[in-house]
């Protein structure tokens, strides 16, 4: 049942990305809300301590995005966001696709950020078009 809540969260975070990689504020702040509903639905069902603590953290980044009036710091969110699902994700089995992990070492202020994609090329939801290309697969996230 988790898994299946947190594949639906997946769907509208992939889909949030994609408005980033576009440099489409309105479209991320609606994808990050569609989000948010699904993440309630989670929030119902058993879990340890760790998995609330990263799910609560999910919501408020996500509730962050829907609500910011800048792409920077939507994606400055995304950042955080990102780091939490992969945590999940990498923790679950049954996702529905495999994904993979994407880091893009100038991101964060050069500290580097990565991101989950369904695509192997990369579409940098941190730059967009400035650096579309920019980053690397380093992991993935398979069922």
């Amino acid at each position: 049942a988790f898994e299946t809540g947190f594949n639906e969260v997946m769907g509208s975070y992939l889909k949030l990305k994609d408005a980033l990689v576009d440099s489409d504020m309105d479209g991320a702040k609606k994808w990050a809300s569609k989000a948010l509903q699904k993440v309630q639905n989670l929030k119902s069902m058993e879990m340890d301590k760790m998995g609330m603590t990263h799910v609560e953290k999910i919501e408020e980044y996500l509730s962050n995005i829907s609500e910011r009036s800048s792409i920077e710091s939507q994606r400055k969110d995304f950042v955080l966001l990102s780091e939490n699902m992969i945590l999940i994700g990498n923790q679950l089995k049954g996702l529905d696709q495999k994904l993979y992990v994407q880091h893009c070492p100038m991101a964060d202020n050069n500290k580097g950020a990565n991101w989950i994609s369904a695509e192997k090329e990369i579409r940098n939801p941190y730059y967009g078009e400035a650096m579309l290309t920019c980053g690397s697969i380093i992991d993935s996230i398979s069922n």
